[in-house]
């Protein structure tokens, strides 16, 4: 069941409100920090040098590739920010959320570009084969998941074996996650949260061929083991067919014919959580987009081919409803875009898909600043729902693609966002 109040956004830019406040003084921030203070005046870069405490204070609050950049300011920087003991404050510090989201990789074989959301011009993406040129080596990608900073991916050799590591595109490391004997790997599913712990769970969904059933188990990054959990599913579901979403301790799943599913990483058994309606006269859903975002979890689902107009839904933290967060029109983007359209196949009234275009993300803060990730035939754009601006941020090239109704565009399946973390692998 859907209910709740919400929030509609359409083409129509709403005013701005800005509003100014004061800052606290430095000092003042430092005192409430606990930190040591030499003068009532800032203190010289000779006092922040002297100083192993407010030196690490300042360092903490940089982004995580200006820091590796500073690793060669001297020895004695390069041994404080490579320590475990500074790495891990400074990912449990800056602990991620959907503001500090920086890009989105698009994956589509044999295409696996990274695109920034900073970028304030029109840009091709850029390639990310620089991180994974060593462990790749001709090899297809597969079993994609992306968590808080972290990526899990599967690396498939012509012999049809397929290897798995987690790897951390920002410092470049990596981890191989050995896979037990008689495990038939459906999908492996990230489980990080920095606010929690500075390891992380990889949970696998795996077939047990003799049994038919889909099983779990889960790798933990602090011992290195595996556990293997009771629980199991008929293995005909289209659970593997979808990747998993890691939110309040649990991996998540969407069906578009069946039950929705929840996983909990520490007592690995499943937990009750509610689905939403299959629309009257139809046998299965409609979801164009299932992730997490400024600590919650939405979904959108467009009941009919023909909507321009959607639903964002989110998950009360209770797990009791779903309920309607925002209401989009996107129809204003049919005058900018008019390849939005499909104007070879519209009208006549029968055509199933009138409009091209794919929700890639929705991004939204712990403020209630939301975006959408739009890709619609040849271009990638940004929509700020709350002011109704749209940046453009990428062209798409047609031979990345196939041709189909839509024109040259990605799936909503085919977008990981990502963060920069200094997390350990």
């Amino acid at each position: 069941m859907v209910s709740g109040d919400c929030t509609s956004y359409g083409g129509a830019s709403a005013p701005i409100k800005l509003t100014l406040t004061h800052s606290r003084s430095y000092n003042q921030q430092l005192k409430q920090q606990h930190l040591p203070i030499s003068s009532e005046i800032l203190p010289s870069s000779e006092q922040i040098a002297g100083s192993e405490g407010l030196l690490t204070e300042i360092l903490l609050r940089l982004p995580p590739k200006t820091l590796l950049r500073f690793q060669c300011v001297s020895k004695h920087w390069l041994s404080l920010i490579s320590s475990t003991y500074f790495r891990r404050l400074h990912t449990r510090r800056n602990a991620t959320s959907s503001a500090s989201t920086v890009g989105v990789f698009l994956c589509r074989h044999p295409n696996y570009d990274f695109l920034s959301l900073h970028e304030e011009r029109l840009a091709a993406m850029g390639r990310i084969y620089d991180r994974l040129s060593d462990a790749r080596d001709g090899k297809v990608l597969s079993n994609i998941s992306s968590c808080n900073g972290l990526v899990c991916l599967g690396f498939k050799s012509d012999d049809a074996k397929t290897e798995f590591y987690v790897y951390n595109l920002t410092t470049g490391h990596h981890r191989f996650i050995p896979v037990p004997d008689g495990m038939v790997v459906k999908s492996m599913n990230l489980a990080f949260d920095p606010k929690r712990s500075g390891d992380y769970d990889v949970v696998c969904v795996w077939l047990s061929v003799s049994e038919n059933q889909l099983r779990f188990s889960v790798y933990s990054s602090a011992c290195g083991v595996w556990r293997h959990s009771t629980e199991y599913c008929n293995g005909n579901v289209e659970l593997c067919c979808y990747r998993g979403v890691y939110w309040k301790g649990a991996i998540h799943w969407f069906s578009q014919t069946g039950p929705f599913l929840c996983f909990e990483t520490d007592s690995i058994e499943f937990k009750s959580m509610p689905s939403t309606q299959i629309p009257e006269g139809q046998w299965y859903r409609n979801i164009e987009y299932f992730g997490e975002s400024g600590g919650h979890l939405h979904l959108i689902e467009i009941h009919k081919p023909q909507d321009i107009e959607f639903d964002v839904l989110e998950l009360k933290s209770d797990y009791s409803q779903w309920f309607v967060k925002y209401r989009v029109n996107l129809e204003f983007l049919t005058i900018l875009y008019p390849a939005m359209v499909n104007q070879e196949m519209y009208p006549p009234e029968d055509y199933n898909f009138p409009y091209a275009f794919t929700v890639l993300c929705f991004l939204a803060d712990e403020e209630n600043n939301a975006r959408l990730l739009i890709s619609i035939p040849g271009k990638i754009i940004l929509y700020e729902m709350q002011n109704g601006s749209v940046k453009e941020l990428a062209d798409i090239k047609p031979d990345y693609f196939r041709l189909f109704i839509g024109g040259a565009r990605y799936d909503c399946f085919d977008a990981y966002t990502h963060v920069e973390t200094l997390a350990f692998v």
